[in-house]
């Protein structure tokens, strides 16, 4: 069986959300993937509200893919170095 990897990025939507309309033309298990690389984020490193914000909108995204029977993986690190660790 193949699957398809769909990495989140800004759009933290399952409804109406481009990337995952398209992944499911391929018929493939989907696999969601959200990578947070304080690192890369550059001269604007997020804030305390917006790491709040981000947390709570991350958890919502997670529940969603739960309703339709999915897992959304969420990592911190180098995304290079996180995308290629084995599927937990």
């Amino acid at each position: 069986m193949s699957a398809t990897i769909v990495w989140l990025r800004q759009d933290l939507r399952l409804d109406d959300n481009p990337a995952l309309f398209h992944a499911t033309e391929f018929g493939a298990e989907i696999i969601p993937v959200y990578i947070r690389a304080p690192e890369e984020e550059g001269a604007w490193p997020y804030g305390g509200g917006s790491k709040v914000w981000l947390h709570f909108s991350l958890e919502n995204l997670r529940e969603s893919f739960k309703n339709v029977g999915s897992n959304l993986i969420i990592r911190k690190g180098n995304t290079l170095e996180e995308h290629i660790k084995p599927r937990t």
